[in-house]
């Protein structure tokens, strides 16, 4: 039943996507994201399929930008500033601090599937450095 839930509402997202182009593989993903957490095998045959892209593409894309999730986020997605203020105002300490407290790397999800951990480039507030953003 929940599988058939599922299709359904691909189809439906999908649908919102008359005569897609190229250039919508982006937008498309993300809906899925926003959707259903995360981008699976399934997702990508069927916006394939409906954009006229290889699904080996659509993950090439995919896998190429951080924003995608590839498999399922952990509940609390923890984001840790790697930037240059952040990292002059020590956060290699506090990421290397996260990881052994919470008994993952970063890229990880913990075991229970509560807390994800990454690492970002820039998350805009520098003058508040180190930044740690949980979700949005």
């Amino acid at each position: 039943m929940e599988k058939l839930l599922k299709s359904k509402k691909i189809d439906q997202i999908l649908e919102d996507f008359q005569n897609p182009q190229k250039s919508d593989l982006g937008k498309i993903l993300l809906r899925f994201q926003d959707e259903f957490g995360f981008l699976n095998e399934d997702i990508f045959k069927k916006v394939a399929q409906h954009i006229g892209v290889t699904a080996t593409e659509a993950y090439g894309y995919a896998s190429f930008y951080s924003l995608y999730y590839l498999t399922k986020p952990g509940k609390y997605i923890i984001k840790i500033c790697k930037g240059t203020a952040c990292h002059i105002k020590d956060g290699p300490r506090i990421i290397s601090d996260i990881e052994h407290y919470l008994e993952i790397k970063t890229g990880e999800t913990t075991k229970d599937g509560l807390f994800k951990l990454e690492k970002v480039s820039c998350l805009g507030i520098c003058a508040s450095a180190p930044v740690i953003k949980i979700n949005d």
